[in-house]
């Protein structure tokens, strides 16, 4: 469906990336038919999977255009956009353009909200290296849009290969911080699916630790950064700690580590009333499996033990 869409845009020329990372479905089968009736369509394979970061500076390295577009296999963008980006990224003498994300479901393609929402502009703003770090809980998710970039604009900038997740966010981050401008247009070509399973999607604690780390490592690489760019990157990092303690605490659960996960709650214990929401929120899913866990939802989430907990994230989470 991605691959469509791309092949629909109403601009004349364009070359078309295809970057497989060591699928395991038949995708890779599919592209190679549309290659071999379209002159547009390039495909890179690799033979280990090395994760976006890598896949995306292999495009990087192989794009000749003067903008670069990345789009994930599973979203779908406007027969316009990228015509209309452009132009749009021309007229504002900018080196990034952004669109709004308009977000749908597996089931159906009707729209279900955007990832700016209220906070969308009414014309085309510039965004900041601030803008991205922002700790505010309402504040947009900014690492989740997909600008176009003038491949010039670049000056060798490339993806971190060792995260696999915000791997977006810390490029763009970057970008801005090496001089980059970047605009955001208040309207949305993009679609972005969101799956029912990313719905509830928990990041390991490794993920988190490696977000961190990346923005550590943007404190050492920048050390210009104004008070304001610190504050928030500081704000940041204090809220990422936070989600980096629980999911750290639910595997000493999964793996029965009940001494270590005890002595997180006793250091951390705000991290209980989380633990008891997030048992509320699975309690309805352990119903249907009365065999493994009706000695579990036999009680309130809140008067479980950790060998209770133990049970219920093995078979709900």
């Amino acid at each position: 469906m991605a691959l469509r869409s791309v092949l629909a845009q109403s601009v004349g020329h364009i070359e078309i990336l295809l970057l497989d990372d060591a699928s395991s479905d038949d995708s890779i089968k599919v592209a190679r038919g549309v290659a071999d009736t379209d002159p547009r369509v390039r495909i890179f394979e690799t033979s280990r999977n090395a994760g976006p970061g890598a896949a995306r500076n292999r495009g990087f390295e192989m794009a000749t255009g003067r903008w670069i577009a990345i789009v994930d296999s599973d979203d779908i963008i406007h027969p316009c956009r990228l015509e209309r980006m452009t132009t749009a990224g021309d007229a504002l003498e900018t080196d990034a353009v952004a669109d709004d994300l308009t977000y749908f479901h597996d089931a159906s393609i009707r729209p279900a909200g955007t990832l700016m929402g209220t906070n969308r502009p009414e014309k085309p703003a510039g965004l900041s290296a601030t803008c991205f770090v922002s700790a505010d809980p309402n504040a947009p998710q900014l690492g989740y849009l997909k600008p176009l970039i003038r491949r010039t604009a670049l000056s060798g900038l490339r993806y971190r290969e060792d995260i696999k997740i915000g791997e977006d966010h810390d490029l763009y981050v970057r970008f801005l911080l090496n001089g980059g401008r970047m605009h955001l247009l208040p309207q949305s070509y993009y679609l972005y699916r969101r799956h029912n399973s990313s719905l509830s999607y928990r990041m390991h604690p490794d993920d988190v630790a490696a977000i961190i780390s990346a923005q550590d490592d943007l404190l050492r690489d920048y050390p210009d950064l104004s008070d304001g760019m610190l504050d928030h990157m500081a704000l940041r990092r204090a809220a990422l700690q936070r989600p980096l303690a629980f999911e750290t605490l639910v595997q000493e659960i999964r793996g029965r580590h009940f001494g270590r996960a005890m002595g997180q709650l006793v250091h951390r214990p705000s991290l209980l009333p989380q633990l008891v929401k997030v048992g509320k929120s699975r309690l309805a899913r352990a119903l249907v499996r009365p065999r493994n866990a009706s000695a579990v939802i036999a009680r309130d989430p809140s008067e479980w033990t950790l060998q209770d907990w133990s049970v219920m994230l093995e078979k709900t989470m």
